[in-house]
């Protein structure tokens, strides 16, 4: 556990000497806010801002200091131990699973995409890549992305690592296992499975040849574990935990590279006030400084996540969600002519989507195939069981948009019943969670995507 205010109500109270620290310099305040079971989730900070100002800068500022430096010596809670030997019996169990999985004989059997169907690998079992993206080198496909296979939303665990597969024809894939493994004995590392690890993005670096990994992690930490091979098959060591780009908050990001200039630039959701771009440091081990900055001002459901950029004929494209969960909602497109502009709005690019879904998926990365003009769109559909139609995705609007703006979006009680029994990021089974890839079209300056039950590359 990172003690600091960045931990959670229910992460302070796994701890008694972190409780007592807290009732030193705010007497009172956990006990009335764990009457409140909405709170336990809540980052002690965010919990103190309500507090609207009541509670003195300074108090705050040496609670966190003293909670840091008790963490220091503190060691791990009888919970975070418990977990631990959990999940040893699990990569136990798993390492039994893969050699049983490594005895069976490897099948062909898909001749195409068949976005939104159970996608399985070459032994038979589901594909786990979420948030995932695709590379290709030396004539093989990779796909890579958060192995959810213990995501059930029953238990603790976030992401077991980050899982890869190889393809000759995008269609079959076998499982190559973990690209990157969880960090099983220290709750303190960004790779426990507890800690949200989201979207992997992989590049090479043109100034120093490594393969940088960024990753974010989502929730409370907010940030970007950064890590660094000399081949893209690994082994990937860490460089930086907890990097937040101009000390913004953490969102859903991509990254891109200019072959002419060899600049690399950083496009993330920067805690949810817009979605910035920064360019990137020339190792890519961090970003230098802020050069534009687009969808400013927006509150959810409209702030942008699963934000992805491709070029295309000189254009660049970025294409985004809104910010509702795992519930998928309505995506918009972006063009600009140069990395260091800002984007403008173009419009949702999906064609006769009715249920204003984004084909209930989400999009990831979007894939050019090496030496032709073909690009694919990958998207996650994280909750098959709850799709969404034109009435669930206008009650989902109005809901969220009315917490912020009650003026303009009015939502009745047993409306926000209804959606408070969706599907929420704690407890969603995303091991069961599909792919939809559909193929890229180009109207002029306007991306379209249309969808497809069956297609071939």
């Amino acid at each position: 556990m990172k003690y600091s205010l960045d931990m959670t109500l229910r992460q302070l109270g796994e701890d008694e000497g972190a409780c007592n620290i807290f009732d030193r310099f705010i007497p009172g305040m956990r006990e009335m806010m764990s009457k409140n079971p909405a709170a336990s989730e809540l980052a002690l900070r965010k919990l103190l801002a309500w507090a609207g100002g009541r509670i003195p800068a300074e108090a705050i500022k040496k609670l966190d200091e003293a909670l840091i430096k008790y963490g220091k010596t503190a060691g791990f809670t009888p919970t975070e131990k418990a977990r631990m030997a959990q999940y040893q019996q699990i990569a136990e169990a798993d390492k039994k699973h893969r050699e049983q999985k490594a005895a069976k004989p490897g099948i062909a059997s898909q001749d195409a995409i068949y976005p939104g169907k159970p996608w399985l690998d070459t032994k038979g079992e589901r594909i786990q890549a979420h948030g995932g993206a695709l590379h290709c080198e030396n004539g093989v496909y990779y796909w890579y992305g958060e192995n959810k296979e213990h995501t059930d939303g029953k238990s603790s665990i976030w992401t077991w690592g980050i899982r890869l597969y190889r393809s000759k024809d995008l269609y079959n894939w076998e499982d190559l296992g973990l690209l990157i493994p969880p960090v099983l004995d220290n709750p303190n590392s960004s790779l426990f499975p507890d800690r949200r690890v989201d979207r992997p993005h992989i590049r090479r670096c043109a100034a120093t040849g490594k393969y940088v990994a960024w990753i974010k992690l989502s929730g409370e930490d907010a940030s970007f574990l950064i890590m660094q091979a000399d081949s893209f098959l690994g082994p990937y060591k860490i460089v930086r935990e907890d990097y937040r780009p101009g000390g913004f908050k953490a969102g859903d990001f991509d990254i891109a590279q200019d072959d002419k200039s060899g600049k690399s630039y950083l496009f993330m959701d920067a805690d949810h006030k817009g979605v910035y771009t920064f360019e990137m440091a020339e190792d890519m081990l961090s970003v230098e400084k802020k050069a534009a900055e687009q969808y400013v001002g927006l509150f959810p459901p409209f702030t942008r996540e699963g934000i992805t950029v491709f070029e295309h004929e000189g254009g660049k494209y970025m294409l985004s969600s809104g910010m509702t969960g795992y519930i998928p909602n309505q995506s918009d497109s972006a063009l600009s002519f140069s990395w260091k502009d800002a984007f403008i709005p173009k419009g949702d690019p999906y064609v006769d989507d009715t249920d204003m879904s984004s084909f209930n998926s989400q999009f990831t990365q979007v894939f050019k195939l090496p030496d032709r003009d073909q690009y694919i769109a990958l998207s996650d559909r994280w909750v098959p069981g709850y799709p969404v139609d034109r009435k669930r995705a206008d009650l989902l609007r109005r809901v969220i948009a009315s917490r912020y703006d009650a003026r303009h979006y009015q939502a009745t009680e047993e409306e926000k019943k209804e959606l408070a029994t969706a599907p929420m990021l704690e407890t969603a089974d995303t091991s069961i969670a599909d792919y939809v890839w559909l193929p890229v079209e180009f109207d002029g300056c306007h991306v379209r995507i249309r969808w497809r039950d069956k297609w071939t590359v």
